[in-house]
């Protein structure tokens, strides 16, 4: 459960809200994801994470950190005691377990395809992957998206941008009823990051699997 939960949690969640804004702003969900993505090259953030059973008990907590270079690159690294980075670099992604000493690596298409990764890492492909509903929630709005993909492995993604366009966090809802929830701080847009920032080499007596 815990290494399951370490790497879908890299696929990401949060927040659900109780009241609705008037029906004017539902509209208003897709322009600011589009006002959101304008511009947008890279973005860096924290963040803590909660993963919940169908019937709401807490499961699993974590934090940590991630950045994105837009398209197709992603560094998502996980606190101990779920310590795990997950790496793309624009043409392979990288999952890596320290513990285990194990690296898996995959081709970043087949990788992220129809998982919640793609949504930050490949926006242009938004309605290729997924059926995009649109809610209003007290603190701006909120897309709703389910897979278009019949063998993904969660059912729905909401992600939730507050009235200056900002993204607030992401949940989802995997093929068990698991929720996990990501909230995220101290987010900065076009961050200057380290060259080396998307690049993984596997360190010495790391085990790499080619699925």
């Amino acid at each position: 459960m815990t290494r399951r939960f370490v790497t879908t949690l890299a696929c990401a969640a949060l927040l659900a809200a109780t009241a609705l804004l008037p029906l004017s702003a539902v509209a208003d969900a897709r322009a600011a994801l589009d006002r959101f993505l304008q511009g947008l090259e890279t973005y860096s953030a924290e963040f803590s994470q909660t993963l919940t059973d169908e019937t709401g008990f807490v499961l699993q907590e974590a934090e940590g950190r991630f950045s994105i270079g837009l398209p197709d690159r992603l560094r998502w690294e996980l606190d101990a005691p779920f310590e795990q980075q997950i790496v793309a670099d624009g043409e392979y992604l990288w999952i890596h377990d320290p513990e285990l000493r194990q690296a898996t690596v995959r081709p970043v298409d087949q990788a992220l395809d129809a998982t919640p990764l793609a949504l930050l890492t490949q926006p242009h492909r938004l309605d290729e992957q997924f059926a995009v509903e649109e809610e209003a929630v007290p603190e701006g709005w909120r897309l709703v998206l389910r897979p278009r993909a019949p063998d993904a492995d969660f059912t729905l993604l909401e992600v939730d941008l507050g009235t200056e366009d900002e993204l607030l966090g992401l949940a989802f809802m995997d093929v068990f009823g698991q929720r996990t929830e990501i909230h995220l701080q101290e987010a900065q847009r076009n961050p200057v990051l380290a060259p080396g920032e998307f690049r993984f080499t596997p360190p010495p007596g790391t085990d790499v699997y080619r699925p």
